[in-house]
């Protein structure tokens, strides 16, 4: 069968090849991150604990809130250290649910502080709540703090998390270390299993190059980078801070050091298409509008071709399967096994994770369960990186923001409750 003023037969060998290409570049990618990360955990550093903080914003709580905060609290960490932690005020007496909780554990503990800063819609201030949260925990650094961490309150991390981090900026061409985020749902809902897979392999692309980014919810810096880089300066009117972390430690030519073994948790449960799709699409919009082509491209040019051409080979399939064998068919069986592929890139690149995740039980069954979702996954990421270049405004902690650059925003107002209560939390 033949479309009228189109030859499948000819160009579909093409397309093929061109989805084999970038499939090829990211089993590349995923064995260097992989070869990159055994080498990594080989490493023995001399001891380095210099007087930390760990700064910590908050926003709502939960009872995984509260377990993931009493791991941070019991770091095993050879030298002096502190945690901020830090939520917002909501108008002239109110703030956020998580303060009082936060609040109680800076009783219990002697080297805990919880801080609250003011609300950026109610105080008309030009960034995120999140950057207000930070800049006001800084401004509260003690004069002797030489490290600063920072990890996001939705992860759980491991007790040696904070040494791992620190250890390596013994070395000055580091300018800053970076964990990563592993989504581990507790349960089969596919939207849940999509937000997995979108978010799990970024961590197969770590390593040591320059593509490497920092990532808010687990890295830390040595202080004199907020001086040294003008961070305050960067994130002034921001919406994002590690964006502009990453932008810092580049143009002081430092390197972005990624810690294997700093991968942390944030458990998931059912979660809707329309959450899935906000969380992605801000996480492209923010990538993209903050001066990260190659990030972006990389899921446009890499991720929706191949996608676009494994489905339309499933819908070609049936003017090829009642055929006499050609050659012809051959390519289009090769277009339907990439999913196959994809599938199994995603298990192998699970193995490489840190032992302690992998030990954990059900760890298996869930990579296993999860790694079906891998191409619709895919196919998310590379319609997300095509919304981007049409929207540059997002909604984050119930509140909108344009993003005008990596170091402007514009705050555009809180959104009705129902949008807020359907927003995620990350």
């Amino acid at each position: 069968m033949q479309f009228p003023g189109f030859n499948h037969n000819a160009i579909i060998p093409y397309l093929i090849a061109i989805a084999y290409f970038f499939l090829i570049v990211e089993i590349c990618l995923v064995m260097h991150s992989f070869l990159y990360a055994r080498r990594e955990r080989k490493i023995k550093r001399p001891r380095y604990a210099p007087k930390a903080v760990i700064i910590a914003p908050h926003y709502g709580w939960d009872a995984q809130t509260e377990e993931s905060v009493k791991i941070l609290l019991s770091q095993d960490y050879a030298g002096e250290h502190e945690v901020f932690f830090v939520t917002n005020a909501v108008g002239g007496s109110d703030y956020d649910s998580s303060y009082s909780h936060l609040g109680r554990l800076a009783q219990e503990h002697s080297h805990v502080r919880a801080l609250l800063a003011p609300n950026v819609i109610d105080n008309s201030l030009p960034r995120s709540q999140k950057v207000q949260n930070l800049i006001t925990a800084i401004s509260e650094l003690p004069d002797d703090v030489e490290i600063i961490a920072f990890v996001d309150a939705d992860v759980t991390v491991r007790e040696d998390w904070l040494r791992l981090l620190v250890e390596p900026l013994q070395d000055p061409r580091i300018g800053a270390t970076v964990g990563a985020r592993f989504y581990y749902p507790h349960t089969l809902n596919l939207p849940s299993l999509v937000e997995a897979i979108w978010v799990n392999f970024q961590i197969g692309v770590q390593g040591d190059h320059r593509f490497t980014m920092v990532w808010g919810g687990s890295n830390a810096i040595r202080r004199e980078l907020i001086s040294d880089a003008d961070v305050l300066r960067r994130w002034e009117n921001a919406t994002i801070e590690d964006h502009n972390l990453t932008h810092a430690v580049r143009d002081s030519k430092l390197k972005v050091h990624f810690v294997p073994e700093c991968v942390v948790i944030t458990h998931t449960a059912n979660r809707t298409w329309r959450q899935v799709l906000e969380f992605t699409n801000r996480q492209m919009i923010m990538t993209y509008r903050m001066g990260f082509p190659a990030q972006w491209g990389l899921s446009l040019v890499g991720l929706l071709p191949k996608a676009l051409i494994v489905f339309a080979s499933i819908l070609l399939l049936p003017f090829y399967i009642n055929w006499p064998f050609k050659f012809n068919q051959v390519f289009v069986l090769l277009a339907l096994l990439i999913p196959f592929i994809e599938i199994h890139i995603y298990r192998i690149f699970s193995r490489n994770l840190p032992k302690v995740l992998r030990d954990m039980d059900g760890f298996r069954d869930n990579i296993r369960m999860t790694s079906f979702a891998t191409p619709i996954s895919m196919f998310v990421a590379g319609l997300n990186a095509v919304y981007t270049v049409f929207q540059d405004k997002i909604i984050w902690g119930g509140v909108r923001y344009r993003i005008l650059s990596a170091t402007a925003c514009q705050v555009l107002g809180r959104v009705p409750d129902a949008t807020a209560e359907a927003e995620d939390n990350h």
